[in-house]
This record gives structure tokens, sequence and C-alpha cells, in this order.
């Protein structure tokens, strides 16, 4: 993979590996060698490994689908000559005897949802079954402006990143790291495009990187309208359980009942109704408003 010039040069422009920043690694073409030999010979074990723990997840009903992977050798071995020269200053360094303990996502498992608010019984589940197997605490990338309420006092905030997507590191019971990430549907399509475009052309034109965090801002408007509706639905829903149609059966309900008002529970049962009423006058009101927006966007296709 790496035994002639030629494919460690490739392998340098590739990943855009400088003379410098190999130096800098201080490691061999040799030792990075084996390690691509130790790792490929490893891969239908740790793919085995990784396909178990993917059954596991995909029994948890907040996830709508799943992908799982054996980290790719070359990106091993980018990783490897990147993060080495941090390990040399704590006087250690990466090696074919400790490279499995120290790269954590050898091992990878994607879960994908379909709302934000899904999120919270795919955390249950993870903690109520890998809890004791944490390698580090849980955390969420988050952009400036998200909403992080569903985060806050359960994992930790960080937003040192472009993208969107809650981590956790576990160790598997062949002790090595298996790295899983959440996301909602819209946040892994942004990413895969943002992935495909950002880093092979390390976007430094201004326009290009400007276009690219937009449609980053765009995929979290999609999430945040795609929990407005699910939401919205979920209370109409409840709304027509509870036994609201429209406002001429609820005040017909509250003309009726208030001639018994000198008994405390009826008293109760009118002021239950009108909050009803008021929870249903605010989704209707919600309805209206959305159904502008969409109707306004259409004719704005229309004009264009």
């Amino acid at each position: 993979m790496l035994g002639t010039e030629k494919e460690q040069a490739e392998f340098c422009t590739e990943f855009n590996i400088s003379g410098d920043k190999f130096r800098d690694s201080r490691l061999t073409w040799g030792e990075l060698e084996q390690i691509a030999e130790d790792f490929e010979h490893k891969r239908n074990e740790h793919q085995n490994t990784v396909r178990r723990y993917a059954e596991v997840l995909q029994k948890c009903l907040g996830v709508h689908s799943l992908s799982y992977r054996v980290k790719d050798t070359k990106h091993l071995l980018e990783k490897i000559i990147r993060k080495n020269p941090e390990y040399l200053e704590s006087g250690n360094a990466l090696s074919l005897g400790n490279y499995e303990q120290e790269i954590t996502d050898l091992m990878g498992i994607r879960l994908l949802l379909l709302f934000k608010e899904d999120w919270l019984e795919v955390h249950n589940y993870i903690m109520e079954n890998y809890k004791e197997v944490l390698l580090e605490p849980p955390f969420a990338y988050v952009r400036d402006g998200d909403d992080t309420g569903l985060y806050e006092d359960k994992i930790e905030i960080r937003k040192e990143k472009l993208y969107r997507s809650v981590h956790y590191v576990i160790r598997s019971d062949k002790g090595l790291g298996i790295e899983i990430q959440v996301r909602t549907l819209y946040e892994e399509a942004w990413s895969e495009i943002d992935h495909k475009l950002r880093y092979p052309y390390n976007l430094t034109n201004e326009m290009l990187a400007n276009y690219i965090n937009m449609m980053n801002r765009l995929t979290g408007m999609g999430d945040e309208m795609g929990t407005f509706i699910h939401s919205y639905i979920k209370n109409f829903q409840e709304s027509l359980c509870a036994g609201v149609t429209d406002d001429n059966e609820v005040y017909q309900f509250i003309l009726c009942e208030i001639e018994r008002c000198d008994n405390a529970e009826v008293k109760q049962a009118v002021k239950d109704k009108i909050k009803q009423a008021d929870t249903y006058r605010e989704m209707k009101n919600m309805s209206e408003l959305l159904s502008g927006i969409l109707k306004y966007r259409q004719q704005g296709s229309c004009d264009g």
C-alpha cells in the first residue's frame, strides 16, 4: 500500500500531507505499512464485531435507519500521522502495539432519526445498554443559534464544528473503540455533501465557503420545520381524542354546563374544556400560518 515512493507521494497528495507535517509525526513509512497490514488482516473480525452492535441498536424504536463501517485503512494512517505529534508531547507515540487502543473510531455506527426529539429515546437506550463501557462522556456538536434545550442537563454541548451530530464512544467486548453518531436524516444528507465538497478541495474561496455555510443553516431550518409539523399533528390528534371538534361544540358545552355551576366538579370540567378550546384555536392559527407560508413560497416559485 505504501511500499514505493510513488504510493507514498500519492498518499500525501490525497490527504494534503506536506513534508513538514509528515516529519512532525516522527513516523516512518515502514511503521505505517506495518500498521496498515495489521489492520487489513483484522478487518473481517472488526466487521463482525461492529455488525453485532449495530443489530442491538437497530432494535431501538427511535432509530429510523443505521449504517456501520470499519475505518478505511488510508484514513486510519492519515489520522495517525495527524495525531501523533499530540501523543509525542505527552511522552507517548502511536505505534503498531497501541494504535488499536488509542484510536477510538476504528469501527463506527451511524444512527439516523426522522425528528430531533427522537434523540432522547435513542440516548436513553444507549445509556441503558452501554453506560458502563463508555470511554468518554457523550457530547453534541451544534451550531451557533441552534436550540440546545433537548441536550441541556443531559450531555455536553460543543460548538467548535460546522456539522451537527451527537457522539458516543464505547469499548467493545473485544476491547476496541466503537464510535456511535446520532443524526437526523437532514443532518446526514448535509454532512455527506459537506464532506464531498469541503475536504477534497480545502475550500478557501470565500464565496463558496459562504454558500456551504448557508446550506448548513438551511439544513437546521429543515429539521425545525419537521419538528414543528410533527408536534402540530400530535397535538391536533390529542385534541380530537379529548372531544374537541370545533369552537361551536366547545361553547355549547359551556352554555349547557354553566347552569349547574354550583357543583365544583362541573366548574372544573368547564375550565378544562376552555383550556382545550384555547389549545385548539392556537393549533388552528399555526395551521393557517403554515399554509400561508407554503402558499407564498409556491407563488414565488411560479413567479420565478
